[in-house]
C-alpha cells in the first residue's frame, strides 16, 4: 500500500489522484441515478408494475453470471483500464435505451449496461487504497459513499428537468414514446465519458506483471478463480464481513418491497410519507458518513464498528416496524440509515486494509455478487412471504407488512451479533494499526509463509 500523508477529507477532493477518482465516482453515480429513474419510468410507461420490475432485475441478475470472471480480469489488467472501458462501454450504450420500445429491448440493453457496470465496480473499489494509503481509507470510502448515494436527488432533478425539456425525435429517428428521455439519456452518456475521462488520467494500476499471452490462458484463468474462492472460504476475517454485508442487504431488500405499501397502508400515509422516511434514511446515512470523515481514523477496531452499525441497522428497522406514524417511522428510518451508512464505509474499509493488493479484485467481486444475490432473494421472497405471514396469522402485529420490516430488521440484526460473537476471542488481544500489520504480513511473506489477508497478523485468524 502507497506511503501517504493522511489528508483531511476537504483536502482529498480538492486535489490529487483521489480528487480525480472522487470527481469521477461523483459524475458516474448522478449519471446512473439519472438512467436508473428514466429506466424505471420508461418500464412502467410500457409495461406498468411488471416493466418496473423487469428493469429492475435486469440490472440485478448480470451480477450472478460474471461477477467472479470480473474478479480475476481486475487483478490481471490495469484497473484503470478496466474502468474506463466500462464507462466508455455505458456512455455509448446508454442511448440505445431510446429505442426501448417493448420490454424484451428494454431489458436486453439493461443487461449490458449492468454488465458493463459490473466491469468496472470491482476495479473502481480495489483501486482505493493505493490512492490514498492505509491510514486515509476510511475518510475515502465515507466521501465515496457520499458521491454514490449522495447524488441521488442530484440524479433525480437533473430526470425531473430534463424530462420537461420538449420533446427531441432527430426528424423522427426517435420513436415518440421514448422522445422525453432524449435529453435524459444524452446528459447520462456525457457523465460516463466524463468519468473514463478522469479515471484515465490516474496512475497506472496492474497488481502484476502478466504476459498477453498470460492473460488469456483459460487455465491460467481458471487458478485465479479457484484461488479466490479458497481465499474467501478461508479468512474468516474477510468472509464475515462479506456474509454480514450480504445479510445487510437481504433485510433492506425485504424494506424495499414492502416499504410503500407499509406506510400508505399501515400508517395511512400517502407517498409524501414514504419519501419522508426515504429521506431521513438518507440524512441519516449522511451523518454516518460525516462522522466517520471526522473521526474515523481514530477507529482502530473497523470489525467492531462494522458489527455495531449492523445491529443498529436492524434494529431501526424492527423498531419501524412497531411505528404507527409517518413521524415515528422516519425517525427509526435515520437509525437504520446512519447503521447502514457507517456498515458500508467499515466494511469496505475493513477489506480494502485486510486483503492484499493482488488478491483485493476478487474478493470486491465476490461481496458484489453475493450482495446482489441476496438482494435478489429478498425481493424473490418478500411477497411469498408477505403472504405467509397473512394467511398464518401474525398476532400483535396487525398486519404482514409490520412482519415483513421485523424479519428483515431481525435478519441484519443477527448478522451484527453473529459478527460479535465471530470476534469475541479477540476481544483482549492487542489490535495494530494498518501499518503494522503491513510490516508484519511482509515479514511472515519474507519467510517464506503466505498472508493473503494481513489481519492474521493481529487477530490470529487463520485458515
Amino acid at each position: 500500500m502507497t506511503d501517504i500523508v493522511p489528508r483531511s477529507g476537504v483536502s482529498m477532493i480538492v486535489s490529487g489522484p483521489f480528487a480525480r477518482y472522487w470527481w469521477a465516482s461523483l459524475v458516474s453515480s448522478t449519471g446512473d441515478w439519472i438512467t436508473l429513474f428514466a429506466t424505471i419510468a420508461l418500464g412502467n410507461a410500457i409495461g406498468g408494475e411488471v416493466g418496473v420490475l423487469l428493469a429492475l432485475l435486469s440490472r440485478i441478475v448480470p451480477g450472478l453470471i460474471v461477477g467472479p470472471v470480473v474478479g480475476v480480469l481486475t487483478d490481471r489488467f490495469d484497473r484503470r483500464k478496466l474502468v474506463v472501458i466500462a464507462d466508455v462501454g455505458r456512455g455509448l450504450l446508454v442511448p440505445a435505451l431510446l429505442f426501448a420500445t417493448n420490454l424484451p429491448v428494454l431489458a436486453a440493453v439493461n443487461f449490458g449496461l449492468e454488465m458493463l457496470s459490473l466491469l468496472g465496480q470491482a476495479p473502481r473499489n480495489a483501486m482505493v487504497p493505493r490512492l490514498v494509503g492505509a491510514e486515509g481509507l476510511v475518510t475515502a470510502n465515507s466521501l465515496i459513499l457520499g458521491s454514490t448515494f449522495g447524488t441521488i436527488p442530484l440524479g433525480a432533478g437533473f430526470s425531473w428537468a430534463l424530462a420537461s425539456l420538449p420533446l427531441v425525435t432527430f426528424g423522427g429517428l426517435i420513436p415518440d414514446a421514448t422522445a422525453g428521455l432524449t435529453f435524459a439519456f444524452a446528459f447520462d452518456a456525457a457523465t460516463f465519458f466524463v468519468s473514463a475521462a478522469l479515471i484515465w488520467s490516474l496512475p497506472a494500476t496492474r497488481t502484476r506483471v502478466v504476459s498477453a499471452a498470460a492473460k488469456v490462458a483459460s487455465p491460467k484463468a481458471r487458478d485465479d478463480f479457484v484461488e479466490g474462492i479458497r481465499f474467501f472460504w478461508s479468512r474468516r476475517s474477510v468472509r464475515r464481513v462479506i456474509v454480514g454485508m450480504t445479510s445487510a442487504l437481504m433485510g433492506g431488500g425485504l424494506m424495499i418491497v414492502v416499504g410503500s405499501p407499509f406506510v400508505t397502508r399501515v400508517l395511512a400515509a400517502d407517498d409524501t410519507g414514504f419519501f419522508a422516511i426515504i429521506t431521513m434514511a438518507g440524512l441519516g446515512a449522511a451523518a454516518a458518513v460525516t462522522w466517520l470523515t471526522l473521526f474515523g481514523t481514530r477507529l482502530l477496531r473497523r470489525d467492531l464498528v462494522f458489527a455495531f452499525s449492523l445491529l443498529a441497522t436492524g434494529g431501526g428497522l424492527t423498531a419501524t416496524a412497531f411505528t404507527s406514524t409517518v413521524f415515528g417511522a422516519a425517525s427509526w428510518m435515520a437509525v437504520f440509515g446512519f447503521g447502514a451508512g457507517a456498515a458500508y464505509v467499515m466494511g469496505f474499509t475493513h477489506i480494502q486494509e485486510q486483503v492484499n493488493d493482488e488478491m483485493r479484485g476478487r474478493v470486491f467481486a465476490t461481496l458484489f455478487t453475493l450482495m446482489r444475490m441476496g438482494l435478489f432473494v429478498a425481493m424473490a421472497l418478500a411477497p411469498s412471504l408477505d403472504l405467509i405471514l397473512d394467511q398464518s396469522g401474525i398476532g400483535p402485529l396487525g398486519t404482514p407488512k409490520r412482519g415483513v420490516l421485523v424479519v428483515g430488521g431481525l435478519l441484519i440484526a443477527a448478522s451484527g451479533g453473529a459478527t460479535l460473537w465471530s470476534l469475541r476471542d479477540s476481544f483482549g488481544r492487542p489490535h495494530f494499526g494498518p501499518e503494522a500489520r503491513d510490516i508484519i504480513a511482509e515479514a511472515v511473506k519474507a519467510r517464506g509463509g503466505n498472508v493473503g489477508s494481513s489481519e492474521e497478523a493481529d487477530d490470529g485468524d487463520q485458515p
